[in-house]
């Protein structure tokens, strides 16, 4: 059985590095962004650098906010603060498109998402940090803007699983967005709202659990629910409410929540830059301990497909890998034949 290894910190920034994301094709492929105006891609396996891409031209702001790939992985969407999404091809490392005016351009790390069903849908925070921007990768301008969905900045965005209660029909997608002062919306890709809930608390990034909606816990799944994070990790659960708060954080902000594919595993990101892990059971989470740490705040995490890999973004310029063990799936023994 492969154990847990050991940290690494791979240094090839030159500033705060704002967001990390693993391709959702390649089981070792990751991007990292950072204030320097650099995109880079790197191997888990080999730990190593591959190639590198700067989006930003010195007349524009050096600063990339926010990375994912798209859901085929072939494209890295790359948020900056002068209002610019970047569309990089991974393969050739070219810029195929950039679209202005429909990022937001505060400092803190900003909301980016992919649609995990359609490769050529995204999502980025609005320039005015309170609605969003809707955008089809194949036309050169934005599809649409929702304007003043949230009363406060909104710090995270994600697509939410067509089986959760308020989404009707499998074509029809659902955002889940996260306001600062701790307003959660669930709305439509137009802004049409279709639920909200009250975290009670800052709130800084939102995570729901990777699998189906399930209401009744059966005996092979867990209680589906969204985590929130800011002043304190909550756990809210359709038609119940909040349900527990982690508060292992003290008074360090949590900047990032992310569930392993399975949902066993919780991790968390915060300021102080220390990495933590929850083990997820039906009705509740039981703090497992901290993972490692960076001399710097972390601002991101992301998992690989398979659970192998953690890696985290850090304002000490560092990117964090650390090899969780073997992959989630398969035969993962090893034996000598003679």
């Amino acid at each position: 059985m492969q154990q847990e290894g050991t940290p690494r910190f791979l240094k090839y920034h030159q500033g705060s590095v704002r967001g990390v994301a693993f391709s959702p094709r390649d089981r070792y492929l990751f991007c990292s962004g950072a204030y320097d105006g650099k995109v880079n891609l790197y191997s888990a396996l080999r730990m190593e650098l591959l190639m590198c891409y700067q989006i930003t031209t010195m007349t524009l702001a050096r600063n990339v906010n926010a990375v994912r790939f798209t859901s085929d992985g072939s494209r890295i969407l790359a948020a900056t603060t002068s209002r610019r999404l970047a569309v990089v091809d991974v393969e050739r490392g070219e810029q195929l498109l950039a679209y202005d005016n429909c990022a937001f351009s505060g400092r803190d790390r900003t909301g980016l998402a992919a649609d995990p069903a359609c490769p050529n849908l995204a999502v980025s925070v609005a320039v005015n940090g309170k609605g969003f921007t809707l955008l089809d990768l194949r036309m050169p301008l934005p599809l649409d803007f929702v304007y003043d969905l949230h009363g406060s900045v909104i710090r995270d965005v994600a697509f939410l699983h067509p089986s959760w209660p308020w989404v009707r029909g499998p074509s029809r997608g659902a955002l889940l967005t996260a306001g600062g002062d701790g307003t959660c919306k669930v709305s439509t890709l137009d802004g049409r709202v279709l639920h909200t809930f009250q975290a009670g608390h800052h709130v800084n990034t939102v995570c729901p659990t990777p699998e189906p909606f399930n209401a009744t816990a059966k005996h092979d799944f867990f209680h589906s629910l969204i985590m929130s994070g800011g002043d304190v990790i909550s756990a809210y659960v359709p038609d119940t409410g909040i349900q527990q708060q982690l508060k292992e954080h003290k008074d360090m902000p949590v900047w990032k929540l992310r569930y392993t594919s399975n949902g066993s595993l919780l991790y968390s990101a915060c300021e102080g830059g220390v990495l933590r892990r929850y083990r997820r059971y039906p009705d509740r989470h039981e703090y497992l301990g901290e993972v490692y740490a960076h001399r710097g705040d972390i601002q991101d995490l992301d998992i690989s497909p398979y659970d192998e890999y953690v890696v985290t973004a850090s304002r000490d310029r560092s990117v964090g890998v650390l090899r969780l063990g073997a992959p989630n799936h398969g035969w993962t023994e090893y034996c000598e034949l003679t």
